[in-house]
């Protein structure tokens, strides 16, 4: 299906009007039939240990696992059964046997209905582990480790928070007292501690003792249909996006998205948009990512409407918490949601991958959307394990008195999440990616470098050079 057309006005002192052009990155579009009749969420991991990232979709009834061939491409689905109304999925190491684990929500139409937790048993298959009761309904879920022992630990939008035992089962630490909606992780006061904001009837951060315990809710007093982190403001701490969705009668939909960053304890809101789609259907998720290669984190935002088509697009970022006008991306079939951002050729582009449903022919599966000409930095390793490739240092090698550091990083549990780089013992530079650049000024002599690769559970593993500079 050939993309559509996104208009933007931002809220300054003048209101602007743009017309959009020719997309800026391009998409090659990968769509997979599930073989079910709609798909909720989708999770990427290298599930049967071959190197190579795979795609994993919750359907209606059914779990399905496409085996990846490499270059963003699948095989058709194998397809295990799942108790219906599943939701919202993420993949990681629950039990430390190497395996990738499942951790799956409930779903918004399941009633009632804790985590399910699916073991990994290395080959695309998984088996039932422990589930995770919860008081109400899992609608959404996020992981990171809240406690500081490089466990996977999960947060539900119920406002319990959970942690990982290691063995595959956890216990609760944490009850927050306002939640409902969508939640997600980050450290947005850069302490060093994973914190958790989630939508109730406004957007609330809850900031991270580092213990699975939190402090009282912060509110930003913004109601939100989705939000995102990412690193928007280039400053190396994370902040967030929301999107709103309006109707505004006779079918047609606005969506409104605003920046917010935590700063001396309030949770700022700023850079208000309005993004009024030409089809009138509405986004209904957003999420963060570099997607051209500039180490300012974009937006890519899906949706769709049940009477009427799917839409998806892109908004690059400038740096400061403001967003460049909305480019359209190709999209599939009625409804696309839960997008996830990652590399998943390898090629050192970040892809975009989906989980689409057909409304009026009940089907539903996945989508890869491979980024074709976004700024290459460095390839990064292959996922089955954390892992560092470094691209311009070589052991041994002489530099001039600058010289830009390059590197990439890939996880096997979660992602990687932050890149560093430090010289003779002290950090010099990071990035909140899966990827590095830095370019940095040397005094003369010996010299030992030491890349860093972080996963989303705080592990990380380095990658000594020795050089020297001469000039």
């Amino acid at each position: 299906m050939a993309p559509r057309f996104i208009f933007l006005r931002l809220f300054l002192p003048v209101t602007l009007f743009v017309s959009i052009a020719a997309a800026q990155i391009d998409f090659s579009q990968v769509a997979i039939n599930s073989e079910d009749t709609s798909t909720a969420s989708i999770a990427e991991g290298d599930f049967d240990n071959d190197g190579v990232l795979d795609l994993v979709t919750v359907n209606e009834t059914s779990l399905s696992f496409y085996k990846g061939l490499g270059n963003a491409t699948y095989a058709s689905p194998i397809n295990q059964p799942l108790p219906q109304y599943r939701g919202q999925a993420f993949a990681a190491d629950f039990n430390r046997d190497g395996n990738l684990d499942l951790a799956i929500g409930a779903g918004p139409y399941s009633g009632i209905g804790g985590v399910t937790i699916l073991l990994g048993n290395g080959d695309g298959t998984f088996r039932q582990g422990t589930n995770i009761p919860v008081k109400g309904n899992a609608n959404y879920i996020a992981l990171a480790d809240f406690n500081g022992d490089h466990l996977p630990d999960i947060a539900v939008s119920t406002g319990e928070v959970f942690l990982g035992k290691g063995d595959g089962t956890f216990r609760r630490s944490a009850t927050l007292p306002e939640a409902g909606n969508q939640i997600l992780t980050g450290d947005f006061n850069a302490d060093g501690n994973q914190d958790v904001v989630t939508i109730a009837s406004d957007i609330v951060l809850y900031l991270g003792k580092g213990n699975g315990r939190f402090k009282p809710p912060l509110h930003s007093g913004l109601s939100a249909s989705s939000i995102a982190v990412g690193d928007f403001y280039n400053d190396r701490v994370q902040t967030l996006v929301a999107l709103i969705s309006i109707y505004g009668g006779q079918g047609n939909f606005e969506n409104d998205l605003y920046s917010l960053r935590y700063s001396q304890g309030q949770l700022l809101v700023e850079n208000k948009y309005v993004i009024n789609p030409e089809s009138g259907d509405p986004f209904m998720r957003v999420i963060g990512g570099d997607l051209d290669g500039d180490f300012k984190d974009d937006i890519f935002l899906v949706g769709g409407n049940f009477m009427g088509s799917a839409v998806s697009g892109y908004m690059l970022g400038n740096g400061d918490g403001t967003f460049r006008p909305p480019q359209p991306a190709p999209y599939w079939m009625d409804l696309q949601d839960f997008p996830v951002v990652r590399d998943l050729d390898l090629d050192g582009r970040h892809d975009i991958a989906i989980a689409w449903t057909s409304i009026f022919d009940n089907i539903g599966g996945a989508e890869a959307l491979r980024n074709t000409n976004a700024k290459v930095n460095c390839t990064p390793p292959g996922p089955d394990g954390l892992a560092v490739h470094v691209c311009a240092l070589k052991n041994g090698q002489q530099v001039g008195q600058t010289f830009t550091f390059r590197a990439a990083g890939n996880a096997r549990s979660g992602y990687a999440k932050r890149m560093e780089l430090w010289i003779d013992g002290k950090k010099v530079a990071q990035n909140l990616e899966d990827q590095l650049k830095a370019k940095i000024s040397l005094t003369r002599g010996d010299h030992a470098a030491s890349f860093v690769v972080v996963d989303s559970f705080d592990k990380h593993v380095s990658k000594p050079v020795k050089f020297s500079a001469s000039y």
